[in-house]
């Protein structure tokens, strides 16, 4: 009785096997742009190819960052922020809703290069007033966003050594004072976009009177709940700020 025929291996279509190769370094880093950065760097242990694509710095001037990444695997976030070497903006978000820790989130913060201009902490990361404070040495910063739930005196006078900022939002900041605003604003003179929403007891007439004689470029500005303002401080407003 013949054996039975065994079913013969086929080697790969070559053109197949190797069609990643053929499409363009440009393409294939407009495709990594749309992964995040632990997905991109794994991607960049597949292959040679991909380890070099994966080390162009225009995929790393954007990040995201979760709080339980920098709490769980802190190396490897330290190692995507020196990779980082042309980094733009930096995003921090807290999707678990829990306690952070303060210290440690602004300490891989400050990794950053230079390069970084825009630094936004999502709402449901509520910074302590020291770690807050540590950020004034960022002079690079052009946008800082975060929530002003424990801001106090000290962190908005280190706040005040961001020069460059044209953009700042820190609502909910219940806990400054009329003159810590003040002094602020006579400090930024280059604000486009305030949001001081929730600043009961320190959003006043002197503090929006001081914001928009410094900032005549102001193109938008939001009060929300801040009971103090009046109809005198907005009509300085109008006045002083054409674009708003």
């Amino acid at each position: 009785m013949a054996p039975p025929n065994k079913k013969l291996k086929t080697c790969p279509d070559p053109e197949n096997a190797s069609h990643h190769q053929t499409v363009p370094d440009e393409v294939w880093i407009s495709i990594l742009s749309f992964l995040p950065p632990f997905s991109l760097c794994s991607m960049s242990k597949t292959s040679h190819r991909f380890n070099c694509l994966s080390r162009d710095p225009t995929l790393w001037t954007n990040l995201n960052i979760d709080w339980q990444s920098i709490k769980n695997h802190t190396t490897s976030v330290e190692g995507i922020i020196n990779r980082s070497t042309k980094i733009k903006s930096m995003t921090v978000r807290n999707r678990t809703f829990e306690q952070v820790n303060s210290p440690q989130i602004v300490m891989i913060v400050k990794k950053a290069k230079s390069t970084l201009t825009s630094l936004t902490f999502s709402p449901e990361i509520a910074l302590g007033n020291n770690a807050i404070a540590k950020l004034g040495t960022m002079t690079n910063l052009t946008s800082l966003e975060l929530a002003g739930d424990w801001l106090k005196t000290a962190g908005v006078k280190e706040i005040s050594n961001l020069v460059k900022l044209e953009k700042l939002k820190m609502p909910g900041a219940e806990q400054v004072t009329p003159n810590d605003l003040k002094d602020l604003f006579s400090q930024l003179t280059n604000l486009k976009l305030v949001d001081i929403s929730g600043c009961k007891k320190g959003a006043s007439d002197m503090v929006v009177t001081a914001l928009a004689q410094n900032n005549p470029q102001l193109e938008y500005l939001a009060l929300d709940e801040c009971e103090l303002v009046t109809g005198k401080s907005l009509k300085v407003v109008a006045e002083k700020c054409p674009n708003l």
